[in-house]
């Protein structure tokens, strides 16, 4: 194999697919990316068998060819290349060669007969809409995802198709997003999944080079496919809970605040607060939210004063302050709307006014408050 491309356009291409490598494995292939030269075209695929994913690329071909090099040593020479030219070779025996006008490496590689092929089943079922749309739904949705091993079906963005409309629901049952999408958009699948993060950050990545997405859905995997990129997932198995279950509709009390204002003050009073519950206590008052921490084993302590539109009856609740500033983050209106029904329930966070043809609600569990 022998083609040249400029460094910076491969450079980004192995960005886009490095994600999936995995940092520690006990199958020295998967480390691997698999480069594979037809023509002026050149495929780059990455796997940890879960998750794979393989993008093309235009380059100046020379002899066809494949090789599967080391991942993490191509990355990190090409990134401290300055943007040049290179020229990439390998043999009979998968040396590999990369030659610029500054320099020579080498390197050894394996057979592509060695690297693990993905085996994708045809399926029929399928959806396609705007990439941009299907980006801020997931970047909506990512941030509240489980990191805790013990609850698979945490750990990754559940997917609901209905007839024209889109939902995306995440939680570490501490928080929760669901978010909605209303409209026509083509589609012949009605259903669900639950995809993992892993392959979402990759998406996430890939997202901006396409117009379009189309999703094609199986009973235990996914594909994405993008104009020059297909990202292949096994889906998680099992059941997501019932997250209509635990979304209050009793929630009679509402704050309205301005998020910036709120945000910057739970930052400030947040410092304060346990290192390790990262407990603030939010005081509801006429017109006025006070926000307040204390570290008793430091003797730290603050408090802060933001106006709101707030006329029910006085009320404090404890939060993880980390977790509001999440939610607060991921919100896009000046100001937000808490529903909150008691100290002990679950609160609402939604913006003030709902996008065309969207429905965003986010969740927060409180946190008992220590006793003075």
């Amino acid at each position: 194999m022998k083609f040249s491309i400029n460094k910076s356009e491969f450079h980004q291409a192995i960005q886009n697919i490095i994600g999936v490598i995995p940092v520690k494995t006990t199958v020295p292939i998967l480390s691997n990316i698999l480069l594979d030269l037809q023509d002026n075209k050149l495929t780059l695929t990455g796997t940890d068998l879960e998750v794979s994913i393989s993008t093309q690329i235009d380059v100046r071909g020379e002899t066809d060819g494949a090789v599967a090099i080391p991942a993490k040593v191509l990355n990190d020479i090409v990134r401290e290349l300055p943007d040049i030219p290179l020229e990439l070779t390998s043999d009979e025996d998968c040396k590999v060669s990369i030659n610029t006008e500054k320099g020579f490496y080498k390197l050894s590689g394996d057979a592509k007969e060695d690297f693990p092929k993905t085996s994708i089943e045809d399926t029929s079922s399928s959806f396609v809409m705007q990439s941009d749309r299907f980006k801020y739904m997931i970047n909506k949705t990512l941030f509240a995802v489980s990191t805790d091993e013990l609850r698979t079906t945490l750990m990754g963005v559940y997917l609901k198709v209905l007839e024209n409309q889109l939902r995306l629901v995440a939680t570490d049952g501490h928080r929760l997003v669901k978010i909605e999408y209303e409209d026509s958009f083509s589609s012949d699948f009605q259903g669900e999944a639950i995809i993992p993060t892993k392959a979402l950050n990759l998406l996430l990545k890939n997202l901006q080079s396409a117009e379009q997405i189309n999703v094609k859905v199986s009973d235990d995997h996914l594909v994405f496919e993008l104009e020059k990129t297909v990202i292949y997932s096994k889906c998680i198995e099992g059941q997501f809970p019932n997250y209509e279950r635990v979304i209050p509709v009793d929630n009679d009390k509402k704050l309205t605040v301005n998020r910036e204002l709120i945000s910057q003050s739970v930052r400030r009073v947040a410092i304060f607060s346990n290192s390790i519950t990262h407990q603030i206590r939010l005081s509801f008052g006429d017109n006025m939210v006070n926000i307040q921490s204390e570290d008793i084993e430091f003797g730290g302590a603050a408090k802060e004063s933001v106006e709101a539109d707030y006329t029910s009856e006085a009320m404090e609740i404890g939060y993880n302050a980390t977790y509001l500033l999440d939610i607060l983050r991921h919100l896009d209106t000046d100001e937000v709307v808490f529903q909150i029904k008691d100290p002990t329930s679950a609160a609402t966070v939604c913006p003030t006014e709902q996008k065309e043809n969207e429905n965003l609600l986010m969740l927060l569990m409180p946190i008992r408050l220590n006793e003075d």
